[in-house]
């Protein structure tokens, strides 16, 4: 079927018309011919909502046991930095899928070619980064809010504002990454050296400044002199600012639930207006600079390749010396397509630097004396939202390498490498990957909060015997419902095989970190409410032996499973 553009002044209504058409299309394929992919992602969001109200009903309940106001400073503080950080989530995120829909898809090219305004293409193409971007938002947003409306008991207007606070905050970030985007691709150095040397110096800047606050925080930490709920109540200052969004989200909802409707009312009008001014900017940049920066990339390729190892490479191989040369080359190989893609090393980086800077906050929370904020608590939360991350990173980097492997396989087949090392060299590369950054995290994060020696080393192992079995899972699995029909990595993931694995992958997890950390936490949380009397039972160390075996598993069967089903392949 072929689309005939509409004159200049119908091409916002013939875009509408089209999405409108894509998505009742969609649906009616994904019902008659994909129902199980379907409902198993209803099913994940479903449990992820479920969850989320279910910590944030635990917690807020602590507060109430520990006769914290619930619509006090505190409580204002952590609503702050929840929108403040959520936020930077979704500049980070919706530049990444902003970046790879104007500039990497092949519908972005074709369209650039036909009459439509580069304003009106930038529209479609962010409102679909938006939606694809937000829905965690809003699936982590909308319990925690339900179970503190619960809990503090609020009138019923705070539930009718609470999506439209949402889906109005999500325009704030959105517009600032997609204007911040075009931006950076017009006009960032295209030279290797002055990016990077840009890259660094911004960098530096944030770390340096999140070192400082750390070492500050450390320094009050260790000199007690009665103002620690002070201290904690001031680390939120910048987040309070008149100027912060993320605070008139805030002052809204708390004026929601004092039953102040003209105050709540007030601070959403500020969040649209200011949104939609910013969306508004954005476009009026894309009308200007998205075509010319659209040619700076397809034509900024160099002249010259240059084949040589970078210093990654070679740290990367020495991270696999164990392995023979020619593993050691193919794990060199997938590791540098996947450091030449900036949309999947960003995600991880931005990641690991909000779950380090939520680590040093939940350090002043505990210092503060809250009986609500327990150390074990708030490391099991970081244990999970760690062990989360690893599984949605190598679902959408490792899970399609042997997909994409597909079209271009004859040239492996002329190497002198059997199907299994290309096999085991993919599951090496997602192992290693995974125990340098998730146990750094874990490490590091457990460190900040001040969780004893005994938990940090659990929780190392826990993650050990996760990163192993998700990268078994998601190689074997990758190699066993392969999809070699599609060249983009992300409608691999979100296809059956890539749903099915997601879903197991998330099991996986639930029955590892229930067997082998949850008996401790819940052993220590009561011990801290008994005032802590009493000794640990060793038994909460049983299920370490479980989750073992468990991991063994999810690493051996998918991974033989993985391994027949590709040297039975012909490609």
């Amino acid at each position: 079927m072929t689309t005939t553009l509409a004159p200049v002044a119908d091409q916002a209504s013939t875009f509408r018309s089209l999405r409108t058409r894509l998505f009742r299309n969609g649906l009616r394929v994904a019902l008659e011919h994909g129902r199980t992919r379907l409902f198993t992602m209803l099913f994940t969001s479903v449990f992820v909502f479920v969850f989320t109200l279910g910590v944030g009903f635990y917690l807020f309940n602590q507060l109430a046991k520990a006769n914290i106001p619930f619509k006090g400073a505190i409580v204002e503080g952590l609503f702050d930095l929840l929108f403040f950080t959520l936020g930077t989530m979704l500049v980070f995120s919706t530049g990444l899928i902003l970046y790879a829909s104007l500039f990497t898809s092949p519908e972005a090219r074709f369209l650039l070619c036909s009459p439509a305004r580069a304003d009106r293409i930038f529209a479609t193409k962010f409102q679909a980064a938006v939606a694809f971007s937000s829905w965690g938002f809003v699936i982590l947003g909308i319990p925690i809010f339900l179970a503190y409306g619960i809990v503090s008991g609020v009138p019923w207007y705070f539930y009718a504002l609470l999506p439209a606070y949402l889906l109005g905050y999500v325009l704030l970030p959105g517009s600032v990454s997609a204007a911040l985007c075009l931006l950076l691709v017009r006009y960032l150095p295209q030279n290797k050296r002055q990016f990077f040397a840009v890259v660094g110096v911004i960098a530096a800047i944030v770390i340096g400044f999140w070192l400082y606050k750390v070492g500050i925080s450390l320094k009050r930490t260790a000199v007690t002199g009665g103002k620690e709920l002070d201290d904690l109540i001031g680390q939120f200052d910048l987040f309070r600012s008149g100027f912060a969004p993320s605070h008139w989200m805030t002052r809204g909802v708390m004026a929601a639930a004092r039953n102040d409707l003209s105050g709540a009312l007030v601070p959403l009008a500020q969040v649209w207006s200011n949104g939609l001014l910013l969306y508004v900017v954005a476009a009026w940049i894309a009308k200007r600079v998205y075509r010319t920066a659209y040619d700076r990339i397809a034509g900024g390729g160099r002249g010259k390749k240059i084949y040589k190892t970078s210093w990654l490479d070679r740290i990367m191989e020495s991270l696999v010396f164990y392995l023979d040369k020619r593993t050691r080359t193919l794990v060199v190989k997938d590791f540098r397509t996947f450091r030449r893609d900036p949309t999947q090393w960003a995600v991880l980086i931005l990641f690991g630097m909000l779950m380090l800077f939520g680590a040093s906050n939940f350090r002043q929370y505990y210092s503060a004396g809250l009986a609500v904020m327990d150390r074990y608590a708030l490391s099991l939360m970081n244990l999970c939202g760690t062990a989360i991350l690893l599984c949605a990173g190598l679902s959408r980097f490792m899970f399609p390498l042997i997909s994409l492997e597909g079209r271009k396989f004859w040239i492996l087949g002329l190497t002198p490498v059997s199907r299994d090392q290309l096999l085991w060299g993919k599951f090496v590369f997602a192992l290693t990957g995974s125990l340098v950054i998730a146990e750094g995290l874990i490490v590091v994060s457990d460190v900040l909060i001040g969780l004893p020696w005994d938990g940090v080393l659990l929780h190392a192992a826990v993650m050990a015997v996760v990163a192993v079995g998700l990268s078994g899972l998601n190689v074997g699995l990758g190699a066993y419902l392969p999809n070699f029909k599609e060249t983009d990595p992300s409608k691999i993931v979100v296809g059956f095989g890539g749903t099915v694995n997601m879903v197991v992958g998330l099991g996986f997890l639930v029955m590892v970190i229930g067997t082998m950390a949850v008996p401790l936490h819940t052993a220590q949380i009561a011990k801290g409410m008994r005032g802590g009397e009493g000794a640990i039972n060793p038994w909460v160390y049983a299920g370490v032996p479980v989750g073992l075996l468990v991991g063994a598993l999810a690493v051996v069967l998918p991974l033989r499973a993985g391994a027949r089903s590709l040297r039975a392949m012909e490609f």
